[in-house]
């Protein structure tokens, strides 16, 4: 996921495998509750996929040029 910020609150769920950024790995069961202040850049860190659910408040504010030139063609 490129480097980004939040409109609002973004609450992560890991289903499976997991990620790492600047507050920590974050694996199946965990919880990350960001507010708009946070900006990150999740880096899977297992073999496995990543697959999360995510629920935000807000669109996501990226950073990269690429990142928001792509923004409207995924949708988040």
């Amino acid at each position: 996921m490129p480097e980004h910020g939040h409109g609002g609150t973004e609450i992560t769920l890991v289903l499976t495998g997991s990620y790492r950024d600047a507050f920590g790995r974050f694996g199946p069961g965990d919880v990350a509750d960001l507010d708009e202040n946070v900006e990150h850049q999740p880096m899977v860190d297992s073999s496995e996929p990543c697959i999360c659910l995510v629920a935000t408040e807000a669109p996501t504010r990226f950073k990269s040029f690429f990142g928001r030139l792509f923004q409207p063609l995924v949708g988040i």
